[in-house]
């Protein structure tokens, strides 16, 4: 499978191209202005809001919606418009053009070389990295972590500092995984090559990578839609995938449950309690293995890419990295 440079990868990233065919319950993205009060009523009742901006006559917004949600918003009084990007291109007309060529950089979970292959094969091939299995999804996927270390097979699970990075939480933010797998294959590129200070840090220290938190929500933006964020929980059990389903894994650990509601709405599902997810369940199983402690967090994937952390950062503490 050929793949596109990073620069192309970070471009269809930021237009979150949807990949599959439109109809009515299709998502898309779109942008209005609203009034404050209208953007308070807009979270209270579980609108997907992406972006927050303050413009002349209101708050600019990008929001994620169906033709349901969007003639709601127009009974409202509320003028949502299709967001337009390149070559003035909706973003399910840019994904149909960029699926008909096929994808050259983004990989999905399942698929031949996808990145359940990529965690095994890893494994495989270097004794510096070991596959351990978290748990499964509620469709059966295998959620899967790579540890990173000297000896990785022979070595106790935690018998090191260590450092958990993780990625693909939101299903629909492809370019974290990818972000994370190339930094994956970095520390093991740079420890052939010699390098003293990434030998040293693998030496002594354990760097575990979970390339995609949420499986079933991830392979479900290839096949279905590209904009969904959550996992697939079926929370009205219909048993269908429809807007109202699925959880945001990212807002349902136990620690601190509900303490951070930064960047949430209802549309995310909190959990009446922390640690309802089998996602969640797995991730907190995989950080006992450790000492994980809260996640150290960046404002972007963008930001992960650039800073990778030395050996002395990472001795001082353990840590958990949540692209």
């Amino acid at each position: 499978m050929t793949r596109w440079g990073f620069g192309a990868a970070v471009a269809v990233l930021l237009t979150l191209a949807l990949a599959v065919p439109a109809s009515a319950a299709q998502l898309d993205a779109y942008t209005a202005v609203v009034k404050p009060n209208q953007l308070n009523t807009l979270a209270e009742q579980g609108f997907d809001i992406t972006t927050q901006q303050n413009v002349a006559g209101g708050i600019k917004v990008g929001l994620v919606l169906n033709q349901a949600q969007r003639a709601k918003l127009a009974d409202d009084g509320i003028n949502a418009t299709l967001t337009r990007v390149k070559g003035g291109l909706t973003h399910q007309q840019f994904a149909a053009k960029q699926a008909a060529n096929g994808f050259q950089v983004w990989r999905s979970y399942d698929e031949p070389g996808g990145f359940r292959d990529q965690m095994y094969e890893i494994a495989r091939e270097s004794r510096h990295a070991k596959l351990v299995r978290l748990g499964t999804t509620n469709q059966g996927r295998e959620i899967l972590a790579v540890k990173l270390t000297e000896d990785a097979d022979r070595v106790r699970d935690g018998r090191r500092p260590a450092v958990l990075y993780s990625s693909a939480q939101h299903a629909r933010e492809w370019i974290s995984s990818e972000v994370n797998r190339r930094l994956m294959n970095w520390y093991l590129d740079e420890y052939r090559s010699d390098d003293r200070e990434i030998r040293r840090l693998l030496d002594d220290t354990e760097l575990w990578f979970v390339l995609v938190a949420n499986p079933d929500g991830y392979q479900y933006t290839f096949d279905h839609e590209r904009l969904w964020r959550k996992n697939l929980r079926d929370n009205n059990g219909d048993g269908e995938t429809q807007v109202g389903d699925g959880v945001d894994p990212n807002r349902n650990f136990p620690n601190h449950f509900m303490w951070d509601e930064e960047g949430s709405s209802s549309c995310e599902y909190w959990n009446p309690s922390g640690f309802a997810t089998r996602m969640n369940q797995s991730s907190v199983s995989s950080s006992r293995r450790r000492t994980s402690l809260l996640p150290e967090r960046y404002s972007s994937a963008y930001q992960n890419m650039s800073r990778r952390l030395t050996s002395d950062e990472i001795h001082s503490r353990a840590c958990w990295l949540a692209l």
